[in-house]
């Protein structure tokens, strides 16, 4: 039997870490942060415990990793990919995208609303949020300004409302969670209210 080159190392280490964040994120979401202990994590991953420290050196680290994932995800949704495109098809990309990313974050939106009753997390990832929002606030600020909007800020205030009510919703009651119905009626909202005319152009 050959050795392993080290592209192949490469590609088992990936896929080691990717089967440990997974489990991981699972358990916190399911179990809670703190219940959760590195040997539950490892047992999941089917990896020994004693590896499991090569990839990660606390259950600190492995939150960590498993929140700067899921901010990346979301700063690449939306606006900017589509920064070229009209202000309305911007808006229908990103609120499709945010609808989109609760399905197949499923797991991710579980953790994100059990870590939010733990003050000690919350002020953990503070900054990361606050620069998060920041940005949302400025980009789309700018957005409901092309669409015409009296209040930019306060819409894009409004929107991210919306958004966090989804996210509780949905988890709370996925069965009753009609994306399309809730997509048309955000898009009615912030973009045939705001901009009437847009309907008109686009048609």
């Amino acid at each position: 039997m050959s050795p392993r080159t080290k592209d192949q190392y490469s590609e088992i280490r990936r896929v080691s870490r990717e089967k440990i964040l997974s489990a991981a994120l699972e358990l916190f979401a399911k179990k809670g942060f703190h219940a959760t202990s590195i040997s539950q994590i490892a047992k999941k991953a089917k990896i020994s415990k004693g590896l499991m420290y090569n990839y990660f050196k606390s259950k600190d680290r492995l939150l960590d990793e498993i929140i700067q994932n899921g901010f990346t995800e979301l700063a690449g949704l939306s606006y900017h990919s589509t920064k070229s495109a009209s202000p309305e098809e911007q808006l229908k990309n990103y609120v499709s995208a945010v609808l989109d990313n609760l399905y197949s974050n499923y797991v991710y939106w579980q953790l994100y609303l059990a870590l939010l009753v733990h003050p000690d997390i919350q002020k953990r990832y503070e900054k990361k949020m606050k620069a998060f929002r920041d940005e949302f606030i400025r980009e789309f600020s700018k957005l409901f300004r092309k669409l015409g909007a009296k209040n930019p800020k306060l819409e894009t205030f409004l929107l991210g409302t919306y958004f966090d009510g989804l996210v509780l919703n949905f988890i709370a009651a996925e069965a009753d969670f009609s994306v399309e119905e809730i997509k048309n009626a955000l898009l009615s909202k912030y973009i045939e209210n705001i901009h009437p005319k847009s309907k008109r152009k686009s048609g």
